[in-house]
């Protein structure tokens, strides 16, 4: 980007806005010659000279950062860029308008023939000056955020705000649009009626009052154009940045474009991001390690870990003769083909919305309606085991792809205990309960019976009437005193 010819562009246009004031000042005054002195003096000295010094003395740090020049002082020089300039405005202004106005006779005619007092001399110079670190000030402020854009579309460089006040930046705006015609026209009517008509100043007053009614429109449209890029940019980022967060991508950074209260606001926001990330890697990394449910459930309330008791449905399964099937395979070729068979089951039984505790060796241990809530837990239960049934059919593992499996499933409803157990820093998440026995012998009847799955009269009850079940009757469970009804599931 060529950030310095925008600077320059910057600093000529209230030398421009002056040109035009003294055009419409010549041709209404009777000087017509006056804007060719006007054009000569604003073009050298208000915008060459002015241009020359400030680029020295203010830009060239800010030049370097956008080279790759990244130090602490060119940042600072960049986030001052618009103040610095607005106030090297002022007092280039006030220094050099008045040098102008004396040096006009040197011209002849085309210097205007005036007589002026100094004190209008110098009241016209403060309002140019005002105008022009009021314009320059905006226009750089817009002039930073695109330099910030580019250093974060080009190297991601994201420069903290922080500092400004967008009350006062508000309170500079509406004065300009608002108090400074105002100003120009009661000027027009108490001051300067005085040097009219013979005073130094052959100006009718209709003339002035248009004249000064063209620069307030001159100004307002200038406020008009950069005032949304000064003020609303940074705004319209950050909302743009807010709505990629809002879908779900927390990779989005927003750059801070504007050092006030939004600056700061944006790097408050590029913050909450960052935690929003670190929380997302804790839930994954958690998740890989303690059932994704809880995990979720620890990050948003950890008192729910405290513990519980709740009606459950509980689910075993079991890899059928997996003893002798693990004596052919080599270690690691056992731990592969576990790991392909959970792969495969695991599915069913998150997409029901259960739980998985623990993998006992080729076991898996998992759980409906704890921690997450499911009024059809017993239901979601025995879909899952259809599911992984259903998976399993026809599917073959181990190192050659020859290896079927054959799961046999123990399903359970019943009361359980559920929390976080252990001792010092090292603690687990586990159900525990009478239920959570049953659904395990449950699994364990599977091969003697004929499976593959078979529930308690609990979970049939409770699961309705959407599957088929056959009845196997009543059958002692080791360590029960009481017989349990058993069903076996149909597809």
């Amino acid at each position: 980007m060529n950030a310095a010819r925008q600077f320059a562009i910057a600093l000529a246009i209230p030398a421009s806005g002056n040109i035009f004031a003294n055009a419409l000042f010549s041709a209404t005054s009777g000087e017509p010659g006056y804007l060719l002195w006007t054009l000569f003096y604003d073009g050298t000295v208000l915008v060459a000279l002015n241009i020359l010094l400030a680029r020295r003395f203010l830009f060239r740090p800010v030049a370097g950062l956008i080279a790759g020049d990244d130090t602490p002082e060119a940042r600072l020089a960049l986030e001052r860029l618009p103040l610095r300039t607005a106030m090297w405005a002022v007092g280039f202004y006030m220094l050099f308008f008045p040098i102008g106005f004396f040096l006009s006779p040197l011209a002849g005619s085309y210097g205007g023939n005036f007589d002026l007092p100094l004190d209008y001399v110098y009241f016209v110079s403060l309002v140019l000056a005002a105008v022009a670190g009021y314009l320059v000030f905006f226009l750089l402020n817009t002039l930073v955020t695109r330099i910030k854009l580019h250093l974060f579309a080009t190297r991601g460089l994201i420069l903290p705000g922080g500092g400004g006040n967008l009350r006062r930046r508000m309170i500079v705006v509406i004065s300009v649009i608002s108090i400074m015609p105002l100003l120009l026209l009661m000027t027009e009517f108490f001051w300067f009626v005085r040097y009219r008509d013979g005073g130094g100043l052959d100006l009718p007053m209709e003339n002035a009052i248009i004249m000064d009614i063209a620069v307030s429109f001159l100004l307002i449209g200038i406020v008009i154009v950069f005032l949304p890029l000064s003020l609303t940019r940074p705004i319209e980022i950050l909302v743009a940045a807010v709505e990629r967060v809002a879908r779900g991508d927390l990779t989005v950074r927003a750059p801070v474009t504007s050092n006030d209260e939004i600056g700061a606001l944006t790097t408050r926001f590029n913050e909450m991001v960052d935690g929003l990330n670190e929380r997302q890697a804790i839930r994954e990394t958690f998740g890989k390690y303690v059932p994704e449910a809880v995990a979720e459930q620890l990050i948003r309330d950890p008192g729910v870990l405290a513990g519980e008791e709740r009606i459950a449905t509980i689910m075993f399964t079991d890899i059928q003769g997996f003893t002798g099937i693990s004596e052919l395979l080599s270690p690691a070729e056992t731990i592969a083909l576990l790991n392909d068979y959970f792969e495969v089951v695991l599915q069913p039984i998150r997409a029901e919305g259960g739980t998985v505790n623990a993998f006992i060796g080729d076991s898996i241990f998992a759980s409906f309606n704890v921690p997450v809530p499911h009024h059809d837990h017993a239901a979601r239960a025995i879909r899952a085991g259809l599911a992984i049934e259903q998976a399993l059919e026809g599917k073959r593992f181990g190192p050659g792809r020859d290896i079927r499996l054959v799961t046999r499933i123990g399903i359970n409803t019943g009361t359980v205990a559920a929390g976080a157990v252990g001792g010092g820093d090292r603690l687990g998440y586990t159900i525990i309960g009478d239920s959570v026995n049953v659904a395990s012998r449950l699994e364990g009847l599977a091969k003697e019976m004929g499976g593959p799955i078979l529930v308690s009269g609990t979970t049939r009850s409770a699961a309705g009437d959407s599957f088929r079940f056959e009845e196997l009757g009543k059958v002692p469970i080791r360590g029960r005193a009481r017989e349990i009804s058993v069903w076996r599931v149909l597809a």
